[in-house]
């Protein structure tokens, strides 16, 4: 009997040696594996230094915790002409013949990052003007490009409109076959001024988690 307990015992040992090896090895390699992403997130507010830019350094600060690359591109204060449905795109170059050089720029940035943050004040419960201009055509010229890369929606709200912005936003991403990062709650965070939004303990944990559950996704 005691034999046997024995057995069991070292079995038992061995079993949870080896296993405990390979997921410090999975741990390890996942960590390695991050370092070195690029994400790019598109700021849709016309203020640079507003609202919706608090929110993303609040991302920002965990992803430069795990030296990942974070860049911002502010496209809210650009005059950007929207989709025209001129189907001139749907060439071999899945280029928009209405995009500036500065939108063509933003849109390659895009391509080659590994994943995408769309960042957006509410409007009237929408995306702000000049984002929504800018993504109908992105996205409609270059999903092929984009399809499969994560994406997060980031949306900032005095009040009320959030859930509408936040499934506006997302809406890019679940047409265009990118797997969808969420957090603890909804990706919003509350606040008329950046000092407002600095109380919002919820909405900066909420940003805080959605970093850490995309970069999982990565």
């Amino acid at each position: 009997m005691k034999k046997r307990k024995f057995i069991q015992a070292t079995a038992l040992g061995i079993t949870a040696f080896i296993l405990g090896n390979i997921s410090g090895r999975l741990i390890k390699s996942d960590k390695k594996n991050v370092k070195g992403k690029k994400i790019i997130a598109i700021n849709g507010s016309p203020n640079e230094n507003g609202n919706t830019a608090y929110a993303l350094s609040i991302i920002g600060d965990v992803f430069r915790n795990e030296n990942i690359s974070f860049n911002i591109i502010n496209i809210g204060q650009n005059d950007i002409r929207g989709c025209i449905a001129c189907m001139n795109c749907r060439n071999e170059q899945s280029v928009c013949i209405h995009t500036t050089a500065e939108e063509k720029a933003w849109i390659e940035t895009m391509k080659t990052a590994d994943a995408v943050i769309l960042a957006s004040p509410t409007y009237f419960g929408g995306i702000a003007g000049s984002m929504k201009s800018f993504l109908d055509k992105a996205f409609y010229s270059s999903s092929k490009y984009l399809s499969h890369k994560p994406g997060a929606a980031v949306v900032t709200t005095q009040r009320t409109g959030a859930s509408m912005t936040f499934e506006g936003l997302n809406q890019y991403f679940t047409i265009n076959q990118m797997p969808v990062a969420s957090s603890t709650y909804w990706n919003n965070i509350r606040g008329l001024t950046v000092d407002d939004l600095k109380q919002d303990g919820e909405g900066i944990r909420t940003l805080q988690n959605l970093a850490k559950n995309l970069i999982d996704m990565l």
